[in-house]
Formats: structure tokens, sequence, C-alpha cells
């Protein structure tokens, strides 16, 4: 006779385990799905806790080719729970499940330490951790500051995110097309060309220092740098299509501040999305990457670089925008003039840094930039203006 605290491994087949549907778990009080998720398959753990007492466990793995046919009815949207790791496809495997279970949670892989403490690690031990971490979260209701769990975005959120991604990858691509134009130059010692790129490159043909494949090179650089710029504009037209709407009064706070433009407004609100998920402008800068780590033993103290976790995105428009925003901020120049012996970036890093403190009490106290230059908010305001003209 089993005692209370038994723990039954189930031996099932695939198929047997996924024809598992809500009817068949009469008498369970609760049920914790760990998945682990890949490209072709998913393994999955649960633990089903019976009203007897008893802890009844299985794994199952199948295709993602058959997640809306046998996997999402083994789901229960009473008492069911589901934990999943982040990756590229994890986004959209939780909006499939999401309704299907009382709440499911997307966890940040690298701050998962208990996945990687072990001498083995396969999808099955993955998935297994995965479960008996979320039984233990729920069940003791232990602090969200351990359990790192990450937060999904709406879907008009993910697109700009996406979108972003995209945009970023474009202006790279842009910019090496670039730096090999100039690489051809300067093979021949040619000056004076900065601006081909805008101005054509009709103008070189004519230049002898430079040969026939010199010519060649020029003109396919040239041509493939425009195709690349075109769809840079269109996907950066889409961007604030979809942003200004989704973020329209966020957006005009933020535009008060000089040298945070519309595009930059709204790539920092499809990073934090809605200010009040933030207990304090700490736990906000900390997510956007942009607080140093720190390494404190005894008496000593060494400060390092910016943690890599949480978002950088939103760092990497405004720092695009930073002497905008220390010229119109007079605390900003002192600040830079005080630590003018520091290094650079890390100067840089602390402004960016004070920036975002700046603007997370502008959208919690829903009032604009304290040292906004009136002519320029007006002219980002009537461009916001003109967006939605078009959007609607």
């Amino acid at each position: 006779m089993p005692c209370a605290s038994a723990v039954q491994e189930v031996g099932m087949t695939e198929r047997e385990e996924a024809s598992l549907g809500p009817d068949q778990h009469n008498g369970t009080l609760a049920r914790y799905f760990g998945v682990d998720l890949h490209k072709e398959q998913i393994t999955w753990h649960c633990i089903a806790l019976k009203a007897n007492g008893e802890t009844e466990r299985t794994t199952g793995k199948m295709a993602t080719t058959r997640l809306e046919a046998e996997f999402i009815p083994i789901l229960d949207s009473s008492n069911c729970y589901l934990i999943v790791e982040a990756s590229c496809s994890t986004f959209f495997f939780y909006s499939l499940v999401e309704a299907h279970c009382t709440k499911a949670f997307v966890i940040n892989p690298s701050a998962f330490r208990e996945l990687y403490m072990t001498g083995r690690k396969t999808d099955r031990i993955d998935a297994r951790k995965l479960a008996d971490r979320l039984k233990y979260h729920i069940e003791t209701g232990d602090p969200d500051d351990g359990f790192p769990a990450v937060f999904v975005p709406d879907d008009e959120t993910l697109k700009i995110r996406k979108l972003v991604t995209t945009y970023e990858l474009l202006v790279k691509q842009m910019t090496q097309l670039k730096n090999q134009l100039t690489a051809v130059f300067r093979s021949k010692l040619i000056v004076g060309y900065e601006d081909i790129l805008d101005e054509g490159v009709e103008r070189i043909e004519d230049d002898l220092r430079l040969d026939n494949a010199d010519r060649l090179m020029v003109r396919a650089l040239a041509a493939a740098h425009a195709s690349l710029r075109q769809e840079k504009d269109s996907i950066k037209q889409a961007i604030l299509d979809i942003g200004v709407h989704r973020f329209r009064r966020e957006a005009g706070l933020l535009v008060s501040v000089s040298g945070v433009s519309v595009m930059g407004a709204v790539v920092f609100m499809s990073d934090i999305v809605d200010i009040n998920r933030f207990r304090s402008a700490k736990k906000m800068t900390a997510y956007l990457a942009s607080v140093g780590k720190v390494d404190a033993s005894g008496n000593t103290t060494r400060n390092g670089g910016l943690n890599k976790r949480g978002r950088r995105t939103s760092y990497r428009f405004i720092l695009q925008g930073l002497e905008h925003i220390v010229h119109g901020n007079e605390g900003f120049q002192k600040f830079r003039e005080r630590h003018a012996s520091k290094k650079a970036n890390k100067v840089r890093a602390a402004i960016v840094r004070k920036t975002f403190v700046a603007m997370y009490y502008m959208l919690k106290n829903d009032e604009p930039y304290r040292f906004m230059d009136t002519r320029i908010y007006s002219r980002k305001t009537r461009e916001i203006e003109k967006i939605l003209e078009n959007v609607a």
C-alpha cells in the first residue's frame, strides 16, 4: 500500500500520453507541465497531484506539427499550469497554450540555474526540472524575484519588436556596404566622395583612378545600398504606424525629450510595454540593460560593464540621440563636465540611465519632460498626428 507521498513513474507510449484529455483527469487536484521546446518537437513532463495524496508523473514527446491536435487537448483550464523556456518560437507556442491552462509561464533560461547545475542534461531532464520548479513556485508562493518569468507582450508589441530587429539588421548591412565602398576609394587614394551614395555614383564614373573592376564594385555596392535603404524606410514606416497607434499617449510624452525621436519613443515602449509593471525606476533600468555589474567581496568593489540580461534595443536607440539629450539638459552637461576624466563610454552609459529614469517618472506621473524644447516638441507632435492620420 503506497504512502500518501508516493511518486509513480507511469510508462506510456507517446500516443497514449497525447490522448489523455481533461475528462480522464478526474480526482486530480492540480497538474504542472514542464515543456522543453524545440523547432521540430517538444518534450513535456507532467506532475499530477491526486485527491488521494499521491503524485503521478508522466513524460511525453511529440512533433510540433501535432501540438494543436494532440498536446493542447491534454491541457485543462482548471488548475493546470505550464512552464517553458524563452526561445525564438516560445511566444508563438505561448499564444497556442495560454487559453487552455490556468496560467502559463515563460522563463529566462540564463537565469534559471537549476537546469545547469547537473552533470546530465537531456530534454526529459530539462522538462522534469521545469515542472518541479513550477510546482514549487505555485504551491509555496515564492517571490517572483526568485522565479525568472519573462514578460509576454501583446501581438502588436511583438510585431514592433520583430520589425525593429529587421530594421537594425538592414542598418547594419547598409553600414557594411558603405564601409566597403570607402575601402574601394581608399585603395586608390581617392577622397571627397563621402556623400556619393546620396548624390549618385554617376559623378565618379569618369575618375581615371578607378579601373573597370572598381567601377563594377562601386555600381554593385551603390545599387545594393539603395535597395536596402528602400526596404529600411518601408520597415521604419510600418514600425511607426503600429507603434504610434499602440502607444499614442506614451509616445506623445516621451518625444518631449530632445534627442528622443518618435521612432525612439516607440522602440522604448515596445521594450517596456507598461510602465506599471516596474516597481521602481531601478527595476526598469536594470530590465533595459543599462545598469553596470558590481562584484563586491569584503572591502573590495569592482564595477564591471553593463549587464547583458534584459532588452538592449532602447539603449541603442537612445544612444543615437544622446548629444541632443545632453544639449537640452544643463544638468547632464554639468555631469559630463564633472566626469570628463572618466572613460567616455561609462559617462554615456550613465547619462542614458539617467534619461531612462526621467522617462520612467514622465510616464508614471503622466507629465512631459521638464526641460523640453517647445519648438522641437511641436514638430514631433505634428509628425505623430500625421502618422495617425495615415493609419486611419
